[in-house]
């Protein structure tokens, strides 16, 4: 089986597709015997898998959702968000601001087929990315802009009142 890494991510229904065909092994080959040598590492293994998978569904997977990592860097003029977005075309993205939340949802949609003499195959995934960001500043939301570079999102949201520094002498 080949797990395909987007972003240095597996995808959790691979990891669970994963994990049941290690337990179902283990079954047909008797090897949940006490007696097997290769118990206490097939039982390692099998732990390490439910560790990745409570780390992959843990806070960025929700019900299918992947909920991406967000940067939020604040400069004088703005706040400017990236989050990670591979594979996802900007027409997919939808991005809008309620009150004092950025709103971020896409999907992105894969389709492979594979034609080989008597063989066919095709597939299709779909997966949603969904996000909500708080915003510490007011921002002015008609200068918002957004840019979508090899899968980076970076969202530039300028401040309502931008405060310029003055050094003030000490008499």
């Amino acid at each position: 089986m080949v797990l395909r890494m987007t972003a240095g991510l597996i995808p959790a229904e691979e990891l669970r597709k994963l994990q049941f065909r290690m337990n179902k092994l283990m079954d047909e080959l008797g090897l949940d015997a006490l007696g097997s040598k290769y118990i206490d590492e097939l039982g390692r293994m099998q732990k390490r898998m439910g560790d990745l998978m409570e780390e992959v569904e843990g806070p960025n997977l929700k019900k299918g959702v992947i909920r991406p990592l967000a940067d939020v860097h604040e400069t004088e003029e703005a706040l400017v968000v990236t989050m990670d977005m591979p594979g996802v075309e900007k027409q997919d993205i939808n991005i809008s601001v309620v009150e004092d939340e950025l709103q971020i949802s896409a999907q992105r949609k894969s389709e492979a087929e594979v034609n080989e003499q008597d063989y066919h195959r095709r597939e299709r995934t779909y997966t949603r990315f969904e996000r909500r960001v708080l915003l510490p500043e007011s921002i002015k939301t008609e200068e918002a802009r957004a840019t979508l570079t090899n899968g980076v999102l970076q969202i530039t949201l300028p401040k309502v009142s931008v405060l310029t520094r003055k050094r003030i002498a000490i008499d």
